[in-house]
């Protein structure tokens, strides 16, 4: 592997992406993007890749199933937990009565005072679907042969057909489903699902 080739895998690194990996390692702006997937095809380079993200992983502590975890507790957990509302407003949870499954779902809380002395209280919680997108790639749930809804074209310019998109969706809502039991029988057992 050449210097550049190794600055372009340790720049891959930092955010994983090829084409901004390529520019930052030197390559032109005109072919950072053919670049960046020619080397990541490299075995040379997708081994240093890999042997760094290992020795990362190492240091850190992290593992794939404690990242699926923290996915999961976005994914499956339940607002009402951290707040309630109805009629008379809406009233949050102390943050130290939250379980860290609760916690985990909190993206940011911030409160506003109006000149009227008033305070506003906001609570934006991490998505939902970006959480489950991310659990059924790991889960491999789009690696089978969905097509696009009638109408739309794949990459063959043909069109899809709806019978095999609906196949499809009903197998990863059943996938899902048996993912969401799982971890609520988990929560009865014991508690927050294992970090």
């Amino acid at each position: 592997m050449t210097a550049k080739q190794q600055r372009f895998a340790e720049e891959y690194l930092v955010d994983l992406n090829a084409t901004q990996a390529a520019l930052r390692a030197g390559y032109s702006k005109s072919c950072a993007h053919t670049h960046g997937y020619k080397l990541l095809r490299r075995p040379d380079v997708v081994a240093f890749v890999a042997e760094a993200q290992a020795a990362r992983a190492a240091r850190t502590g992290l593992t794939a199933d404690r990242v699926v975890n923290e996915l999961a507790k976005v994914a499956f957990g339940d607002p009402r937990g951290l707040f309630t509302w109805g009629k008379k407003g809406v009233a949050l949870r102390e943050s130290g009565e939250l379980t860290r499954a609760e916690a985990a779902l909190v993206s940011e809380i911030t409160e506003s005072r109006t000149t009227a002395g008033t305070t506003t209280q906001h609570i934006k919680l991490h998505g939902k679907m970006a959480a489950l997108m991310a659990l059924a790639k790991h889960l491999g749930l789009f690696a089978g042969p969905l097509k696009p809804h009638a109408g739309h074209h794949d990459d063959n310019g043909e069109d899809g057909e709806d019978g095999d998109a609906e196949d499809f969706r009903g197998l990863l809502a059943r996938r899902i489903a048996g993912i969401a039991a799982r971890l609520e029988a988990e929560r009865g057992s014991g508690g927050d699902t294992p970090d």
